[in-house]
């Protein structure tokens, strides 16, 4: 990877590396021996900004999602058919943003929807991380 890919509709502060087609990021993820994280949202979503903009960022949050994911951002309104298969996985999703987590090959390992709490999102990362 080379330099930082932004996230296509909010500013993280140039915290992660953002992939927009769920290939990339597998295969990112497979190279790497980590997880991906994908956020699917709109550029509208008031939660989908407060996500990338208020909590990847956070220094806790962040060197977790460095060191053990690949971050997918994925449209909601035109997602990849192994996004969507992995958001059918959510019990209950009605809330942008979805929060899923898989390995790269396309397991699902977790997720959410709706808006994120940074504690929460950190716990979920620290498990995940732990299994």
């Amino acid at each position: 990877m080379t330099g930082k890919a932004p996230h296509p509709h909010f500013d993280d502060g140039g915290t992660l590396h953002w992939y927009t087609r769920w290939e990339d990021a597998a295969a990112a993820a497979r190279a790497e021996g980590k997880l991906v994280f994908v956020e699917m949202g709109r550029e509208l979503c008031s939660q989908c900004r407060s996500l990338v903009q208020g909590v990847v960022p956070l220094p806790q949050v962040a060197g977790i999602l460095r060191e053990h994911f690949v971050a997918l951002a994925s449209d909601a309104d035109a997602p990849e058919a192994p996004v969507v298969d992995l958001a059918m996985e959510l019990e209950d999703a009605m809330m942008l943003p979805f929060v899923l987590f898989a390995d790269a090959d396309g397991h699902f390992k977790g997720g959410s929807s709706g808006q994120v709490d940074p504690d929460g999102f950190l716990a979920t990362l620290e498990g995940l991380v732990a299994a």
